[in-house]
């Protein structure tokens, strides 16, 4: 499936086609995002900010 495709349904005036077609493209595009978004939240899992490293290096420091 895809924009060529779309286009083409749409220029055969099909539009049941043209329909599926663009749910399809939509569907893959909706599902690329999502998989992106969860790489970004994984990747942040278990790391600690900079800035929350440096707030408890400087309260480390007036503690000792």
């Amino acid at each position: 499936m895809s924009v060529e495709q779309l286009i083409s349904s749409l220029g055969k005036r099909d539009n049941v086609s043209a329909n599926k077609e663009f749910n399809s493209i939509m569907a893959d595009k909706m599902t690329a995002a999502i998989n992106a978004k969860k790489i970004e939240v994984a990747s942040k899992i278990g790391k600690v900010s900079v800035e929350v490293q440096k707030e408890e290096e400087l309260v480390n420091n007036e503690e000792g």
